[in-house]
């Protein structure tokens, strides 16, 4: 066997096996699509409880509880319960005043995290076509043949990651995990989120963890206690 024919067989494998992720690549993106495409319907029929719990330098600063669930009209609607708690009061004085602009800060920046949390949930399937068309997605396998995880840049803005882990032999989503910035594009925080399934193939974010260890903020969502809504 000449070397132009080894050259030959080994440029026809190289080429078979990249055509060959290439296709698992398109079923996988595609596998994520419709699970989020069928979740998003099948979500609507429920209500439940989401717990949002925020820490500051290790200390518990706030506890919020809302009952969710979809309106007449489709829009998701949040209903606080009496499950919220209030940070602590601060003392007064000059020392009070400037604990509380602390305090404020840090309220605020919460607010803008809990915000970006939700505006990567659920990801939305024709974004993740759209960057899977453009070239920009790439694989790992976590589990031969059957768990991968997929990366997709630039998901939301410029910079960020959208990281996808699924299990394609159950056809489910396990995980999320979020590489973005929150105030500045320099302020960059990581969040990680756990796929839950409801008994009819439902998924949902169950448990969602930001760290913003620059500004010594963790960020808890829970989403939990799902039920049917009236008259499903």
């Amino acid at each position: 066997m000449n070397v132009k024919t080894v050259m030959l067989i080994f440029l026809t494998f190289v080429l078979s096996a990249d055509l060959m992720a290439q296709a698992d690549m398109q079923e996988t993106v595609n596998l994520i699509k419709s699970n989020l495409a069928a979740s998003a319907a099948n979500i609507k029929k429920y209500e439940w409880i989401e717990t949002i719990t925020a820490f500051y330098k290790g200390e518990q600063k706030s506890k919020k509880q809302n009952q969710c669930y979809y309106a007449v009209d489709g829009k998701l609607t949040k209903v606080e319960t009496g499950g919220s708690t209030e940070p602590s009061k601060t003392p007064g004085g000059i020392r009070g005043r400037i604990v509380e602009n602390k305090v404020d800060d840090i309220s605020t920046y919460i607010t803008k995290a809990v915000d970006k949390i939700h505006a990567y949930l659920p990801p939305d399937g024709n974004k993740i076509q759209q960057i899977y068309t453009s070239g920009g997605v790439s694989i790992g396998v976590l589990e031969p043949g059957k768990k991968f995880r997929l990366d997709f840049p630039n998901y939301l803005e410029e910079g960020d990651l959208l990281s996808v882990s699924i299990d394609t032999e159950h056809k489910l989503i396990l995980a999320l995990a979020v590489k973005t910035s929150v105030d500045t594009p320099s302020d960059k925080v990581n969040f990680d989120i756990g796929y839950n399934a409801l008994p009819d193939g439902t998924q949902y974010a169950g448990i969602t963890t930001l760290d913003a260890k620059a500004k010594e903020v963790k960020i808890t969502i829970e989403n939990s206690g799902f039920k049917k809504g009236a008259g499903q």
